[in-house]
């Protein structure tokens, strides 16, 4: 497979009240991807809520998933778990299911070390012929995967195809890019920065941030290869400030974005909660003043 590149959006995951997947959900908003032309998709990630959905809720997903994009655009499938046996048994189902690639966070909540987190992806990547990316997101996971762990890895497992630099550490991803092979595939995960990381070698951004807005992205790496620097600055400016507005409370504004612009993806799963009439009519208005809605 060639290497994921361009805008992936980090999927959101519909859901009903219940909990349960709204699957008549998942192909409306595949297709809405899709017209709004981004590059790929990153199903049950951070904001696909993965890290608290069942296993077999998981599975559905990315055969859902799959049947909905018919090969339209790239999906990646986060297969990241606290453990190492159930991370390997989604890697396998994310290949049954036709997926193209996997990510993984690092094993979360327990400290493990660096042997044994080099252990926990070597395992991901013997289970799959797909390619694996790496999700390193420290912050979330407790657990990084520092430029010399990702050089590890890769001379371990050809299939290590690249990594998603969720760190909000913009010298890490320097020195990812500068440790790294040229050829490997390192991706910008914080928004704040997607243009300079192009700039200096990052070969796309995931971005939970796209789902209501898949056409601005698409449209502001398109400016980034047109090579017009004083457009794509202008337009990471304006990114930075659609991405301020869209926090509060966590993941709950992309479902609400997503309405306003014709598309119900159901609900966040517990422990998050949807947005309260107040806080839904604030962001109609703060959308509406960036002309976005």
């Amino acid at each position: 497979m060639k290497p994921l590149t361009g805008i992936i959006t980090a999927l959101v995951t519909p859901f009903t009240d219940a909990g349960e997947l709204k699957t008549e959900s998942i192909k409306p908003l595949i297709d809405f991807q899709v017209k709004g032309g981004v590059d790929g998709l990153f199903l049950c990630g951070t904001a696909g809520l993965g890290t608290v959905m069942r296993t077999d809720q998981r599975v559905e997903m990315f055969k859902h998933s799959v049947k909905a994009a018919k090969g339209r655009v790239k999906l990646l499938a986060h297969v990241g778990a606290p453990s190492t046996e159930e991370a390997v048994t989604l890697a396998k189902e994310a290949e049954k299911a036709g997926v193209d690639a996997v990510g993984a966070v690092p094993p979360y909540f327990m400290k493990p070390d660096e042997e044994s987190i080099i252990a926990h992806f070597k395992a991901i990547a013997e289970a799959t012929k797909l390619p694996v990316y790496v999700y390193n997101i420290p912050r979330q996971a407790l657990n990084a995967v520092t430029p010399s762990m990702m050089l590890r890895l890769i001379e371990m497992c050809p299939n290590i195809a690249g990594v998603k630099d969720s760190s909000r550490d913009f010298i890490n991803v320097l020195d990812y890019l500068r440790v790294l092979p040229e050829d490997f595939t390192v991706i910008c995960g914080t928004d704040s920065y997607i243009y300079p990381a192009m700039v200096m070698g990052a070969k796309g951004a995931i971005t939970g941030y796209a789902n209501g807005f898949p056409d601005v992205y698409a449209d502001f790496m398109k400016t980034i290869k047109s090579g017009d620097n004083e457009a794509a600055k202008r337009k990471q400016f304006e990114i930075n400030v659609l991405r301020g507005k869209l926090q509060k409370p966590p993941l709950a504004p992309h479902y609400e974005a997503l309405r306003l612009r014709g598309v119900d993806a159901g609900v966040p799963r517990a422990p998050l909660r949807g947005m309260t009439d107040a806080e839904k009519a604030n962001l109609k208005a703060e959308l509406g003043k960036l002309g976005v809605i």
